[in-house]
């Protein structure tokens, strides 16, 4: 795409930012690697693929950049314009990985755990998702909680499991904050049972807008597991999950309101009905 079609597509797609892209497209042709980067993603949110690849394998020419490398990597991943390739994902992973990208040494880590471009192997998996939690990759805490808990690559360490979903947890992952809640709940990783620490753990994800701690705190309040036993809030969380698209919560409310009230017990059957045509 050359100047002149690059500002006829932009004051077409947004006039308000017209001058700022103009002016990073300007030091992408300058070879500004950052300019070059996000005038790259602008053309992948566009699907103009062609242009993207372009930028982005001269940025990685020129400056070898660690951003590039992800980037790249990614658009293999996903497949974009029909040039998918798990080996070329994994390439660009690594050698962004080797450059501390912290998001590539994770994906080059889930690359080694689930054998995509390369060989299974759980041992160097763990190396890179270590490496990654080192740099603050939350994703990668809570992977880590999953491996040592189930000994992948590493003898299994309940402690050791529980301490990085607790790391997870605190830098926001709500799947470590659902799993905190599990594991309280069941009495799992050496930890004894406690309902009410649960239902503190589900509210947090919850708030979050996770699906299966809205159900869960909904399943507590029916049953009055660590709370005070309420329909109407047990049936609060149901809606919320269920909004959220969880077929299990839509038909609980089915569930529930057959035994209070039929006309709601008709629509929430109506709209279980519908969710499940869409699965």
């Amino acid at each position: 795409m050359d100047k002149q079609q690059f500002e006829k597509f932009i004051d077409n797609r947004s006039p308000e930012n017209a001058s700022y892209w103009k002016q990073q497209y300007t030091q992408a042709n300058n070879n500004e690697v950052e300019a070059m980067i996000k005038i790259a993603l602008l053309y992948k949110e566009q699907s103009y693929y062609k242009e993207m690849y372009h930028l982005l394998i001269r940025a990685i020419e020129i400056h070898d950049d660690a951003d590039a490398l992800y980037e790249l990597a990614n658009c293999y991943f996903e497949e974009l314009d029909n040039r998918g390739s798990v080996e070329l994902a994994f390439h660009f992973y690594e050698r962004a990985a080797l450059k501390k990208h912290p998001d590539a040494i994770n994906n080059l880590a889930d690359m080694y755990l689930n054998g995509e471009g390369t060989v299974v192997n759980e041992e160097v998996a763990l190396m890179w998702f270590t490496k990654a939690a080192e740099i603050g990759v939350v994703e990668a805490m809570y992977t880590l909680g999953i491996m040592y808990e189930q000994g992948l690559g590493t003898e299994e360490n309940p402690k050791q499991a529980l301490q990085y979903y607790c790391k997870a947890a605190a830098g926001g992952y709500l799947d470590a904050v659902y799993r905190i809640g599990m594991i309280h709940f069941s009495g799992e990783l050496d930890q004894p049972q406690n309902e009410k620490e649960a239902v503190k753990w589900f509210l947090k994800g919850a708030e979050g807008f996770h699906v299966d701690a809205i159900y869960n705190m909904a399943y507590c309040y029916e049953n009055g597991y660590g709370v005070k036993q309420s329909l109407e809030q047990a049936i609060r969380y149901y809606k919320q999950a269920s909004l959220l698209g969880d077929v299990q919560s839509t038909e609980k409310l089915v569930e529930l309101y057959e035994m209070i009230d039929a006309n709601e017990a008709t629509k929430w059957r109506k709209k279980a009905s519908e969710q499940l045509k869409q699965e």
